[in-house]
């Protein structure tokens, strides 16, 4: 994986160990499902960087790939709702 995934992933480790503190800390209900929905966008954006570093290799025309990326993105945008 490239070095912007990883960033990407490193990232999402420490939203993850602050959820768990501020569970333990017993903190507002709100705070933490406004960290949940943090860590919920970045594990779709780091899925779709996943995503597009894997058809970036692949040899597809430039009309194909638009297509692809389009549906990708409805398939994301399905899945968060």
């Amino acid at each position: 994986m490239d070095k912007n995934i990883n960033q990407r992933f490193n990232r999402i480790r420490g939203q993850c160990e602050g959820l768990e503190k501020m569970i333990q800390a017993d903190r507002n209900c709100l705070e933490i499902l406004n960290q949940l929905s943090a860590i919920r966008s970045a594990l779709d954006s780091l899925g779709l960087a996943i995503i597009n570093q894997e058809t970036a290799c692949l040899k597809i025309k430039q009309n194909e790939r638009k297509r692809l990326d389009t549906l990708l993105n409805r398939f994301i945008k399905n899945k968060l709702t």
